[in-house]
Order: structure tokens, then sequence, then C-alpha cells
């Protein structure tokens, strides 16, 4: 797990065993990589905007990739970079997930599942997206537009791996008071936008490409905001 841990070595003996020494597990490096993920999307954002809509022609597209393909090919780079923090970030929730929910562990490993689901995702769209931004001239108009298509589509399995992470962390923080009331409550109107949104995985009308666009951003934002309570309460004793 790429968090650091410390050991304090408090062994004891009651008369006929010892206590083993007590681990502490530092979430500062989950707490900065989740920074970093979101800087990393930011820029990401930056680079494709303005960006055309899937309902958009395939000659718009295709001037599109011919002017900004530098920024396009850029832009997958950053995105991909994003993933590898995340998948750290994702360690330091687990450990906390895990510290609170009890013996069970289906809680945290839903938000596992999820998590590597959106990754999974997301690289796929970069790499589209790259391989889009390169072969444009090939592809021709109507390559570019579905190349286009499965880049945008592709956040709707994105949506699907956070709504999991957001649902499962909602779930353990309405049981556990984790996170303060309003935090959870965000987060479970969150899971719904972001189920709503999810549909774009099928769907390419503006209306749900809208709803996809905020939901995402707003799930970049959860995870900065669990990074901050990572990095203010840095140490969690392991179980």
């Amino acid at each position: 797990m790429p968090v650091h841990t410390t050991v304090t070595t408090e062994a004891r003996t009651n008369g006929r065993q010892a206590v083993g020494p007590r681990t502490t597990t530092s979430l500062r490096l989950p707490a900065l990589a989740g920074a970093v993920f979101f800087a990393l999307i930011i820029v990401y954002a930056e680079l494709r905007s303005p960006s055309p809509a899937a309902t958009d022609s395939a000659r718009e597209v295709a001037s599109y990739f011919a002017r900004h393909h530098d920024k396009l090919q850029l832009g997958a780079v950053a995105l991909g970079l994003a993933m590898p923090a995340a998948l750290i970030w994702l360690a330091g929730l687990m450990q906390v997930l895990r510290e609170v929910e009890g013996p069970s562990r289906i809680t945290s490993l839903t938000a596992l599942g999820g998590g590597i689901l959106a990754a999974a995702s997301t690289v796929t769209g970069a790499l589209v997206q790259g391989t889009t931004a390169i072969r444009f001239a090939d592809l021709g108009a109507g390559g570019t537009r579905t190349g286009w298509t499965m880049v945008l589509l592709s956040t709707g399995a994105t949506l699907l791996g956070l709504m999991l992470v957001i649902g499962a962390t909602a779930a353990v923080s309405l049981r556990t008071q984790l996170f303060a009331r309003w935090f959870t409550v965000a987060s479970g109107v969150l899971v719904l936008l972001s189920l709503i949104g999810a549909f774009t995985i099928g769907y390419g009308s503006t209306a749900i490409q809208t709803v996809a666009g905020i939901a995402v951003m707003l799930d970049d934002v959860w995870i900065l905001l669990v990074s901050v309570f990572m990095w203010r309460n840095p140490l969690r004793a392991a179980p």
C-alpha cells in the first residue's frame, strides 16, 4: 500500500504473552496525491477547452482536432498521469474506511473496486484521445468524430466507478460520523448526480453530457475535500 508507516514499539507482557508493536499509518502521501490529481484534472480541462459536443458534426470535430491536436495530446498525458495519483489517494481512503467500518470489509472493497473502475475508464479515454489526436488525418472526419465520441462517452464509465467510491464512503460516514453531516448528505446527492451522468455511456445528448460534466467536476472537488481531511488527520492507527 503506497502510504508511509511508522512503528511504535509498545511490546509489553501481561504475565503470559506480549502485546505486539502498534503500527500507525500516515495519510499525508495520499492527501498530497489527491491534490496532485486535482491539479492535473484542471490542467486537462484547460487544455481541451472549448471542446465540441457529441452532437456536433464530423466537420466541426475534425476542424477542432486539426487546430488543437497538440493540446489534446498533452491533455491525454496529463489525464493519464492523474490516475496513478488517484490510486495512491484511493489507498489512503481505503485505510480510513477500514479503520472505522468494523470487521466487515464490504464497504471498503466496494470503494476500491469503484476507484479501479474509474481509473481504468479514464485511462482508456485518455488513450483514445491521444490516439485520435495523433492520427486524426488518417482517420478522416468520420473516424475523428467517432474517436471523440468514445472519449466523451467514457465519462459515463468513470462516473459509475466514482459513484461506488462516493456511495461507499457516504454509507460508512452515515453510520460512524466519519465526516460532518453536511458532507455526508452532499455525498449522497453526488451519488445520484453521478448515476444520472453515467447515462452518457450510451447517450450523447447535450443535456446528458452537461449533467455528466457537472458530476465529474463536483466528484473531483469531493476528492480534493477528502484529501484535505487526510492532510488534517495525518495519522491513523492501522487495524
